[in-house]
């Protein structure tokens, strides 16, 4: 046999925890989660 690399695959990414402002003036806490990577059809929910 020869000589395979094996790589690593990317199936999901970490979207790290961060603070959205809402138009009323309140701050609105996202915790850190995982997600698919964009291209994989469900990239749309957040």
């Amino acid at each position: 046999m020869g000589n395979r690399k094996t790589r690593s695959v990317i199936k999901r990414i970490y979207v790290p925890t961060h603070v959205r402002d809402l138009p009323n003036g309140e701050k609105l806490k996202i915790p850190g989660h995982y997600k698919a990577p964009p291209g994989e059809g469900s990239d749309t929910v957040e």
